[in-house]
């Protein structure tokens, strides 16, 4: 969190010529870990990212075309990453709704994003082919724990 309504507003403002891509990791840590003497760094982002950049549209601070370039074509080619014809996501641009912590998936059951009224709500998640995801419920079982990359 950017502690300067100032520094916030600079952010936006030149955001989509300065920022090349859009993206979270997930660190889903409980609320007593980052209450300890060593909280450890991040939060839980992956559940909200996109509804946070949609409701950035909604209010005039980026358009969709923006978000598409910054969290899905500009990361595929700086990673170089292949397309993927048979996977797409549906959203809900017209309905707010309210972030709940008992709403997450992940296993820290928390958001520092709670209580905020966004749009974009993700509906469905179509991933090579096969609804995994759709009206709040995960469709597709686990998948499989490959090795960080270099190891």
């Amino acid at each position: 969190v950017l502690g300067m309504a100032d520094d916030v507003a600079a952010l936006w403002e030149h955001l989509p010529e300065t920022v090349d891509c859009i993206a979270t990791d997930h660190a889903p840590h409980t609320i007593t870990e980052k209450l300890s003497v060593q909280p450890p760094p991040g939060v839980p982002g992956l559940e909200t990212s996109l509804a946070l950049m949609l409701t950035a549209v909604a209010e005039g601070r980026l358009t969709l075309e923006q978000v598409v370039t910054l969290m899905h074509d500009n990361p595929r080619r700086i990673f170089g990453l292949p397309e993927q014809p048979d996977t797409h996501i549906e959203v809900d641009m017209d309905t707010p709704f309210v972030v709940h912590n008992e709403k997450m998936h992940s296993r820290c059951g928390w958001t520092p994003f709670a209580g905020q009224e966004l749009v974009g709500q993700v509906q469905t998640v179509v991933l090579r082919g096969q609804k995994v995801y759709e009206n709040g419920e995960v469709l597709a079982r686990h998948g499989r724990v490959f090795p960080a990359y270099g190891q």
